[in-house]
């Protein structure tokens, strides 16, 4: 990318970005290009196609091919702009969090479907993404949120005020090793799934940038089912329900095993890619 003598206007940078990140094999890049110029230039998506025939200074365009390069050597783009989007807002993510993605919102669309429960708590809360979801979108009338990161319930806290949110309650707690005094009506989790030795094989922006106590239970991918399936009685009321994520169709089985062996019912969900993304558990 040559910037000494030519003008660059906001469709050229888009158009030659989007071609770039397509030779270097990464996806949605025509989406990836209008986040950083939106970033940039302080605007939304369709601002850059009203906008598109306008120039862009040379401050703007050294500050984009920084994000180009960052991005080409595998940091994620979320980590770039400093947010990810989930069901339709933005929250802001760091290398302490787990970055929201897409799959995860059909947590949200199962706990509507279901209808407001009187209490929710989120296990894993990472950027606070389902948590501060589900209280924007009026699904429980209490909402708890717990991880065992205290950095993570930092930038949880951040995006609660960010999206003014106030009556979510978060607290550091290690699932695995502490028990909760009191039991919910929803307890969903979008726990880490993925064994031990099939990290190596994720993308680099995963491997490398992801927290990796978010990723992997440094076993085999299913220590924390088992526990929500020990623990189900202690966390749940009578009524109450379980909603998980899991890593697709290979883990279903397995899943499904832990949970009927502990005498509950499960029903499994697709995500937009078809794959089996999600449990909900109930006694």
């Amino acid at each position: 990318m040559t910037t000494n003598t030519k003008l660059w206007r906001i469709i050229d940078l888009i158009n030659w970005g989007t071609n770039h990140f397509t030779a270097k094999g990464l996806n949605n890049a025509r989406r990836e290009m209008e986040w950083f110029l939106c970033e940039i230039l302080t605007c939304k998506r369709i601002d850059l196609y009203v906008r598109f025939e306008e120039i862009v200074d040379g401050s703007g365009i050294k500050i984009f091919r920084e994000m180009v390069k960052r991005r080409i050597s595998g940091e994620p783009f979320q980590h770039i702009i400093g947010k990810a989007p989930f069901y339709g807002r933005d929250f802001i993510v760091n290398q302490n969090v787990l970055i929201p993605r897409p799959e995860t919102e059909i947590l949200i669309e199962r706990i509507k479907t279901n209808g407001k429960a009187g209490s929710l708590l989120d296990i894993g809360t990472g950027t606070g993404c389902i948590a501060i979801t589900a209280e924007i979108e009026n699904l429980a009338d209490n909402i708890f949120a717990t991880d065992i990161s205290e950095s993570s319930i930092e930038i949880a806290k951040e995006n609660m005020t960010l999206h003014h949110v106030e009556k979510i309650q978060f607290a550091r707690h290690d699932f695995l090793r502490q028990n909760f005094k009191s039991n919910f009506d929803v307890v969903v989790s979008n726990p880490p799934y993925i064994a031990v030795n099939e990290m190596n094989a994720l993308q680099t922006e995963v491997k490398d940038y992801d927290p990796p106590s978010a990723l992997t239970d440094y076993s085999d991918g299913l220590t924390f089912y088992r526990h929500f399936s020990e623990q189900f009685d202690n966390l749940l009321k009578l009524d109450g329900y379980l909603l998980l994520e899991i890593g697709g169709g290979n883990q279903q089985d397995a899943v499904e095993s832990i949970f009927q062996n502990a005498g509950l019912n499960t029903e499994f969900f697709k995500d937009l890619q078809q794959d089996w993304r999600m449990v909900e558990v109930r006694r």
